[in-house]
């Protein structure tokens, strides 16, 4: 199972999505921002759900040494992914700071864990 594979918040994924922000109003963009980093951040949930799914399976390959090396690496690449998705939803509240104002200071709602 590859989980680097889906990269989160790219920089050309929010290119892409300030791209279609032109024309807005302040308002308007301030709330847009925010459902994408609450969707970014309900993606990363999911994403976080469906690892502890497979590391049961691991569990169960755990109990013979000789899968020891392998799980070892995949639990390294899923922390690797989780850590890289949770920086990337981080820094983009970071430069986003100011046009999220209030928002931004109430932690937008959910807590990244």
């Amino acid at each position: 199972m590859d989980f680097t594979s889906n990269q989160g918040l790219t920089p050309e994924k929010l290119q892409l999505f300030v791209a279609g922000l032109s024309g807005l109003s302040e308002d308007e963009v301030r709330k847009a921002k925010l459902l994408f980093l609450k969707n970014e951040l309900s993606r990363l949930k999911a994403i976080k759900i469906s690892m502890s799914g497979f590391g049961v399976a691991q569990g169960c390959y755990a109990i013979v040494p000789l899968f020891w090396p392998i799980l070892w690496a995949q639990r390294k690449s899923m922390d690797a992914a989780m850590t890289l998705q949770k920086d990337q939803v981080l820094n983009a509240l970071s430069v986003w700071r100011d046009d999220l104002s209030p928002d931004y200071s109430r932690g937008v709602g959910v807590r990244i864990s």
